[in-house]
């Protein structure tokens, strides 16, 4: 790009979108770069003002239905980084939209970069719906179609982030819209953002237990995940920008192609639900380390009591499905994940400690 490109993000008050603007703002050859924040709080916008001062710029709008003050915001920046709801196909769809005017205006090219989840490559092992998949199958994103598989799969069916990133990718080709997606595993470990710094799985593992007073896994807990580090992940961000930036995205690949992984270790379910276990033991919070058995109907009430989802193939894909990775692409552009076994395994300590501290402060 001849000049500085304009960086917009959404979603930094987020687990994801936080820490993915604190790697942006440490990375040393962003140290110039304004980035502005999308946001729905004044109070967030001045937090973040108040703290980073003149590297953020922040914009307001209500939400991800205001679609249309969304394709404005994207319209004046030609880098957006979307961290905030990954099935909210209209909002999503604003942005690279505003991206395409952008484009037309000046002439240079325009980037979405795009949050998205490899529960998109579940094998739903429980209700059987993919049994034509075989559960240890792996996927490597330098190596394999993965655009092909998400279409092929969406069209038996449908699955809402799946949904969602398919067409992002399809509206960015038809309009001229670089897309990257980065699809993470389970995230875990504390965010860097300022605001919320909790992951989102093995935390409402923790408060199933808890409710209940067993740790439990869906059918055998036989499926098994991928897992990264929140700030390995948020390194893969801060990456494909500064090849975008510094390099005009020399080497980044795009549309149908972009897809990039970013696994650094892997689990069964059920370890995750007797590292839940152990810890809450550990804790006094739990006298009993079994992991408990539980159907998928069941698991769909006590998840609707936990966290309001009640999408069994949603939970399903996200607890108890197989999906393996294999992250090429984002090594081979010097993406280095530092974060291994030793921090795995902190987690669930920490994630129980998270969790009875916000349950402490509800009913103090």
């Amino acid at each position: 790009m001849s000049t500085a490109p304009k960086i917009l993000l959404t979603g930094a008050t987020g687990f994801v979108g936080g820490s993915v603007l604190t790697a942006l703002l440490n990375s040393p050859s962003l140290k110039t770069q304004q980035i502005t924040c999308l946001l729905r709080s004044s109070s967030a916008a001045s937090t973040l003002t108040a703290t980073y001062g003149d590297r953020i710029q922040t914009l307001l709008y209500n939400g991800l239905d205001d679609t249309t003050t969304a394709t404005t915001a994207a319209a004046s920046h030609d880098i957006v980084i979307y961290c905030t709801l990954s099935h909210h196909t209209p909002g999503i769809l604003a942005l690279i939209r505003g991206l395409a005017q952008r484009k037309a205006t000046t002439g240079q090219p325009v980037w979405f970069v795009h949050t998205s989840g490899t529960s998109n490559l579940g094998d739903l092992p429980v209700s059987g719906k993919y049994l034509h998949t075989p559960p240890d199958r792996e996927f490597d994103d330098a190596r394999d179609d993965v655009y092909a598989f998400e279409r092929e799969r969406d069209a038996v069916v449908p699955y809402f982030q799946r949904t969602a990133e398919l067409a992002a990718i399809d509206t960015g080709m038809e309009l001229g819209v670089k897309t990257v997606v980065i699809m993470s595993p389970t995230i875990y470990g504390v965010g860097t953002g300022l605001f919320n710094r909790a992951s989102i799985q093995v935390p409402a593992c923790v408060r199933t237990a808890l409710m209940g007073g067993r740790s439990v896994v869906i059918g055998e807990g036989a499926g098994v995940w991928d897992h990264v580090h929140v700030e390995d992940m948020a390194a893969l961000y801060q990456v494909v920008v500064e090849k975008i930036v510094d390099k005009n995205g020399e080497g980044v690949p795009a549309g149908r192609k972009g897809i990039l992984f970013c696994a650094n270790g892997r689990h069964s379910w059920k370890e995750v639900a007797q590292g839940v276990a152990d810890a809450l033991v550990e804790a006094g919070k739990m006298e009993d380390r079994t992991v408990v058995s539980m159907g998928l109907a069941d698991a769909a009430k006590v998840s609707a009591a936990v966290n309001g989802m009640t999408n069994e193939d949603m939970i399903e894909a996200g607890i108890a499905s197989n999906s393996r990775t294999v992250s090429t692409v984002g090594r081979k552009l010097g993406w280095v994940p530092i974060r291994g076994d030793e921090f795995w395994k902190k987690t669930f300590h920490d994630d129980v400690s998270m969790v009875l501290r916000k349950e402490e402060q509800k009913s103090a």
